[in-house]
């Protein structure tokens, strides 16, 4: 699933904006913000739009990963949501 983000990411960004560690910074971000409004309760459609709300301007073009990287923190358990989501998945995708 992380390999389909990452593609996902890589396709839904401008090719100057593909720095494999800024992207994995930047969609790293996307996922602990993400999880944040998963703990506080907020339904996937709300989170997506709260995630997209909070995007720095400089990071609009990461609009399109944000849907599917909210798709992915929503299917992950209860007992795995905490802020070593974050970092694990930064450390996945720059394995990738």
């Amino acid at each position: 699933m992380l390999r389909f983000i990452v593609c996902l990411l890589l396709l839904a960004t401008p090719v100057v904006a593909q720095d494999k560690a800024e992207l994995c910074e930047i969609s790293s971000g996307i996922v602990g913000a993400a999880v944040v409004e998963r703990q506080d309760g907020q339904a996937a459609d709300m989170a997506v739009k709260a995630v997209v709300a909070d995007l720095p301007e400089d990071q609009a073009a990461y609009e399109g990963a944000v849907q599917p990287i909210v798709d992915w923190v929503y299917t992950l358990p209860e007992d795995q949501l905490g802020d070593e989501v974050a970092t694990s998945y930064e450390t996945a995708c720059l394995e990738q």
